[in-house]
């Protein structure tokens, strides 16, 4: 997923490539079915220490995806705000900063 999201300004839209689309949906699917194998761990009862194991790998596979998000954030929609004379985006960077702390 190297190719960066573009950003349009006059609405507050991420126009992404389709295979950045099919990589982000990907992870996506991936991460959904750990929480269903996760579910489904529950309703068998299994051991706490298990399930926790479970769910430390979708807290990491979430955080690896954010960052991804962010990282083409940050080198398309930021970049084609600041190139445009909007520094107002840069306030927002620092609250994405601030919920990643």
């Amino acid at each position: 997923m190297e190719e960066h999201c573009c950003c349009d300004t006059s609405e507050r839209k991420t126009i992404r490539s389709a295979e950045n689309k099919r990589g982000i949906t990907s992870r996506l699917n991936r991460i959904l079915g750990q929480m269903n194998g996760i579910k489904r761990m529950v309703e068998e009862d299994r051991y706490c220490d298990d399930i926790l194991v479970q769910l430390a790998a979708v807290d990491a596979s979430v955080k690896s995806l954010s960052a991804v998000i962010l990282r083409d954030h940050l080198h398309g929609c930021v970049v084609e705000h600041i190139k445009e004379g909007d520094t107002d985006v840069l306030d927002e960077i620092v609250d994405l900063f601030k919920r990643f702390s």
